[in-house]
């Protein structure tokens, strides 16, 4: 007794949608769809041309040949074929018509112009005899051959390479199948005279359109160039604008903490209130510079917020401080709330409390020993901020240069779709009023 060990052949798996062979079916079944399927296209136009009339030249164009060939072949129609003229105009124009349609259907347009051949072959084939008039070209009449031409070319033009190789090869077909079924005697056929031009014109087509796609390639290459040219050069204009910062800002700030740290011991029993003024200094200048880095690291980096890290930004939970910390400079603020407060957008309480601080420094820098209303009121659909402040009472020191606070303020509001209202009051008061909507802005 013999035991076959040989692998057991198995029938070969057909896949769910029964194609073996998936590398083929899926560009056929693609060309399928390219071919009976008849999306509308956009007219085209001439978008350097400002003439209403000339930036519709190519409907033009093509309406003219369409009349100039209508006429003629409906003259040919009507004496190859003994037809009465309105029928042989109204095939004539089915035959033509298709130019003007392959501006905006030229699939349609391309079916249309091939099925229209079809009563002209077919009548000069069952002529009285089968002998139409010697030489009578077959199965496209002259007019037809030059419609379809410029039909086809239309559609290559506006179609994808796959689709005008394969009307070509459906034309080859087409006429094939007509001279070996039905051909009328003394008939020249003219399948291979089209077949010829519209392989020339396709090979035109072709050319103009590679180059044409190249040029637009070359065009969107050039602009991402200059877009990363650009992106390069502000991410180096912002390193340089880093280092100065770093050089200059960082280092006076670090100068001013090591100072107001060191200012208590240089003086035997320092009064209380003197050493708090240097701590308070201190704590500043240390805290501006913990913020000064975040900006700089922000700035040597093409990404906002560089390794994922975000420093902790100030919230209208930090007001108090805020408040405080100008009190303890000399300036004195009388803070209230209004409204019942709760958390809202970062978005909104960081340029909230920047506008505040803003203000605030403004009125300790050109008002000094002034007075400052600080109001804060929440409403149901929007956050008020007022910062007021009365006369200075003290030598205002002269301005060191044109600042930024005020344009920094309205671009803050601005952004968030709020409204700022800055200038002074009739009792010779400077007042900051700012509406912040909240509707804008959902993340909290």
């Amino acid at each position: 007794m013999t035991t076959d060990t040989s692998p057991v052949r198995r029938p070969p798996e057909r896949r769910a949608d029964g194609a073996r062979f998936p590398r083929l079916t899926g560009p056929l079944r693609a060309l399928r769809h390219d071919l009976f399927v008849f999306p509308v296209h956009p007219m085209p136009a001439w978008s350097r041309v400002t003439h209403p009339l000339l930036r519709r030249l190519p409907l033009i164009l093509t309406v003219l040949l369409a009349t100039d060939l209508a006429i003629p072949g409906a003259m040919l129609l009507a004496e190859r074929l003994d037809l009465v003229w309105p029928l042989a105009a109204a095939l004539s124009v089915a035959q033509t018509a298709p130019v003007v349609l392959a501006l905006t259907r030229p699939m349609a347009a391309w079916w249309i112009s091939l099925a229209t051949a079809l009563p002209y072959a077919i009548g000069l084939a069952v002529q009285d005899g089968g002998t139409p008039a010697d030489g009578a070209p077959w199965p496209w009449v002259e007019t037809q051959v030059m419609a379809h031409l410029a039909v086809t070319l239309i559609a290559a033009w506006r179609v994808a390479p796959r689709v005008y190789l394969a009307q070509w090869g459906i034309t080859l077909l087409f006429g094939g199948a007509l001279s070996l079924t039905v051909p009328p005697r003394a008939a020249v056929p003219d399948a291979a005279a089209l077949l010829l031009f519209s392989a020339v014109g396709l090979a035109i087509v072709a050319a103009v359109r590679g180059r044409s796609e190249i040029r637009q390639q070359l065009k969107r290459q050039q602009a991402l160039t200059e877009q990363e040219r650009t992106r390069r050069t502000l991410l180096e204009e912002r390193t340089r604008i880093a280092r100065e910062l770093h050089d200059v800002v960082a280092h006076h700030m670090s100068v001013i903490a090591v100072q107001a740290e060191a200012a208590p011991y240089r003086v035997a029993d320092p009064p209380p209130e003197l050493s708090d003024s240097f701590a308070g200094i201190r704590a500043n200048a240390l805290s501006a510079l913990t913020e000064l880095r975040h900006i700089l690291g922000m700035l040597r980096s093409a990404d906002p917020n560089p390794d994922g890290r975000r420093s902790p930004q100030p919230t209208l939970a930090d007001i108090d401080e805020l408040v405080a910390n100008v009190r303890s400079a000399g300036l004195r603020v009388e803070a209230s709330v209004t409204g019942v407060p709760r958390p809202l957008s970062r978005h909104i309480e960081l340029s909230a409390y920047r506008i505040v601080q803003e203000a605030l420094s403004n009125a300790l820098r050109h008002a000094p020993g002034c007075r400052v209303e600080f109001e804060l009121s929440y409403g149901p659909a929007g956050l008020g901020i007022r910062v007021a402040n009365s006369p200075a009472t003290a030598a205002v020191p002269p301005p060191d240069g044109a600042g930024h606070g005020v344009v920094g303020m309205r671009e803050r509001a601005a952004v968030l779709g709020g409204a700022l209202d800055i200038g002074p009051r009739e009792d010779g008061w400077f007042e900051v009023t700012v509406s912040l909507p909240l509707g804008k802005d959902e993340d909290t």
